[in-house]
């Protein structure tokens, strides 16, 4: 099962087509870093926002660069069940090691919905499924008992973006077999304390050693190290949402030199006002 430090990675663009080679170097920034876990076309890569075409190149790409060093997971979330498990068999047949599925969007379906969507998904394929609770994106919340549901289905994992971590404690007890991920940074420390196995995270793809020196440190009971560094990213994990994500996270890649400032419409680049502070934070020695 999927755990640690696992980066939301962001898909660069140049001049409107995917730019694989940013994408290779990314990787491999990532593998170096330490980083336990590589998520593709999800939120953060303007997954919504790529062709089929465009995934099976990202898709490839990325497994042939990691070169099984570091599992690649997939972004294969759809509002229809059946698109669902067309981009799941997509991402399996492309030796992707895991698929990251959220809550169907904008339909709203009922809990049992929910438990019929992630039934189908998991019956379609062989490789893990990491159930991602967004209900900020999805205006649906996954219960805890639907979680409980799935996790009957086969190996899951459970990306929760749900702030409250009383979630966390009940899950560890009702399903100890699910892997618990935490989808908000900001909380993570808060996560790992109430039973979390790490996180999928957006501020790993700008600090990944730092992401990573947090769940180390966490393991081996080093609370001190857990604090300070937790500190050190506060400012950053508030301004990589002053505008929506990954609008801010791009700026800053752009401004280190890893990729081009581009973004999928209807999204644009950060704004002058955003650009304010994030750079007010950024200009910090991280």
């Amino acid at each position: 099962m999927f755990s640690g430090s696992i980066v939301a990675l962001v898909t660069p663009f140049c001049s409107g087509v995917v730019d694989l080679e940013a994408i290779k170097k990314l990787i491999e920034w990532h593998v170096e870093s330490g980083t336990d876990g590589i998520v593709v076309c999800g939120s953060t890569g303007e997954g919504m926002l790529l062709s089929y075409d465009e995934r099976e190149e990202i898709i490839s790409t990325a497994v042939e660069t990691a070169n099984k060093r570091i599992p690649i997971i997939v972004g294969c979330s759809a509002c229809w069940t059946t698109e669902a498990v067309k981009l799941v068999t997509q991402a399996e047949r492309l030796s992707a090691d895991g698929a990251l599925v959220v809550a169907p969007y904008y339909v709203k379906p009922t809990q049992d919905g929910i438990v019929e969507h992630f039934r189908t998904v998991i019956e379609s394929c062989s490789i893990p499924i990491t159930v991602y609770n967004n209900p900020g994106r999805c205006s649906v919340n996954i219960a805890i008992n639907t979680i409980v549901e799935i996790a009957g289905f086969g190996k899951v994992s459970l990306k929760d973006s749900d702030t409250n971590l009383t979630r966390v404690t009940e899950l560890k007890s009702l399903a100890p077999q699910v892997s618990l991920l935490s989808g908000d940074d900001a909380t993570l420390v808060g996560y790992l304390a109430h039973g979390g196995n790490g996180c999928i995270s957006v501020v790993a793809n700008v600090e990944p050693t730092l992401v990573k020196q947090i769940i180390t440190a966490w393991g081996k009971g080093d609370i001190n190290t857990v604090q300070q560094t937790n500190a050190r990213l506060a400012s950053l994990n508030r301004v990589l949402f002053v505008e929506a994500n990954p609008i801010p996270v791009k700026y800053i890649l752009s401004q280190r030199g890893l990729i081009q400032n581009e973004l999928r419409l209807p999204l644009l680049p950060a704004s002058t006002a955003a650009i304010k502070k994030i750079d007010n934070v950024t200009g910090v020695n991280y």
